[in-house]
């Protein structure tokens, strides 16, 4: 059996795992420091890449041989056929996505290797998304777990509360996770459908949250003051940075997950969608325990760092050459 067949082994008899949200041309240049007013600062290095969360997740589930589908608006316009073709080279679904005419939504990204940072200036000319008309064309029978970014509230609402009247009276429900990195207060209502809640650390300010075991217990005690009839309890999941990850289980209990820190940081775009995918498949696809499925999450989202791009992160799973 090849490394690929491998890979694809684990995610036999699997339904497929859909991540709903944005696709996105990435121009990244890399910097010895962030550039100064009104100064020329020359790139030690620059490239493009397909960007966005749920764009980011399919790929590294992808490359983790999980069958995954892209669920959002894409453009018919020349440039944007760049992102499409690229998807579908990884075998990445995106047949039920729908089209629109306007230009391609994109982001300059500024790497600092002096300082380790990443800058991020996004620009998506109001570009549109999918909302419920579109979410309701798909057969949902297909997917055993669909991922969202709480980004737009009436369609992220919509779309999972069509999930929730879909997985009422089945058995065989598809789990909902959300990730939420900003205005927390207008999107708290999406707590009430989803299964996993994964919070980026950019709300940390906001919020007051002054550390991962802090934050969770603050979002325990905001859970806990809900009111209403069936409320869906998630397991929370705190994303920290290099201090690793904090979560909380369905019964309360807080578990610091600690970070497993690379040798050499390369690349640390995209090591939170990276930590999303990788937990997804460790949960789904090869059905551990939230504590060792955030631990590999850490992982890889470490091991991302180390290299450019997505494509290495494959490599962790594979038995060492004796």
């Amino acid at each position: 059996m090849g490394d690929s067949d491998k890979k694809l082994s684990w995610a036999v008899g699997k339904k497929t795992v859909m991540c709903v949200g944005a696709t996105s041309i990435d121009f990244v240049s890399t910097t010895k420091t962030f550039p100064e007013p009104n100064k020329l600062e020359k790139a030690v290095g620059g490239y493009w890449i397909r960007g966005g969360n749920a764009s980011n997740n399919c790929t590294v589930l992808s490359n983790l041989g999980v069958k995954v589908e892209f669920f959002g608006m894409l453009s018919s316009l020349c440039m944007f056929q760049v992102l499409v073709d690229d998807l579908k080279a990884r075998g990445i679904i995106v047949e039920n996505c729908p089209t629109c005419d306007q230009p391609a939504p994109f982001a300059s990204v500024i790497l600092t290797k002096s300082t380790k940072t990443r800058n991020i200036i996004s620009c998506n000319s109001n570009f549109p998304h999918v909302d419920i008309n579109d979410f309701r064309k798909l057969d949902l029978s297909k997917y055993g777990w669909i991922h969202m970014r709480a980004l737009y509230f009436e369609n992220t609402m919509a779309m999972i509360k069509e999930l929730a009247a879909y997985n009422a009276n089945r058995e065989d429900k598809i789990v909902v996770s959300v990730e939420f990195d900003h205005n927390l207060d207008d999107m708290w209502p999406l707590m009430d459908y989803c299964d996993y809640a994964i919070f980026s650390k950019q709300l940390a300010h906001p919020n007051g949250w002054l550390s991962i075991e802090d934050a969770c217990m603050q979002l325990d005690e905001r859970l806990g003051m809900r009111f209403g009839l069936n409320l869906k309890r998630p397991c929370l999941i705190v994303l920290w940075g290099d201090q690793g990850a904090g979560f909380m289980d369905l019964a309360g209990h807080y578990t610091h997950s600690k970070p497993h820190k690379p040798r050499r940081i390369v690349d640390a775009l995209g090591a939170g969608d990276t930590f999303v995918g990788a937990f997804i498949y460790a949960l789904y696809i090869r059905e551990r325990s939230l504590p060792v499925a955030v631990d590999f999450g850490n992982r890889m989202a470490s091991y991302k760092c180390s290299k450019n791009g997505y494509d290495h992160i494959a490599n962790i799973l594979l038995p060492p050459v004796l």
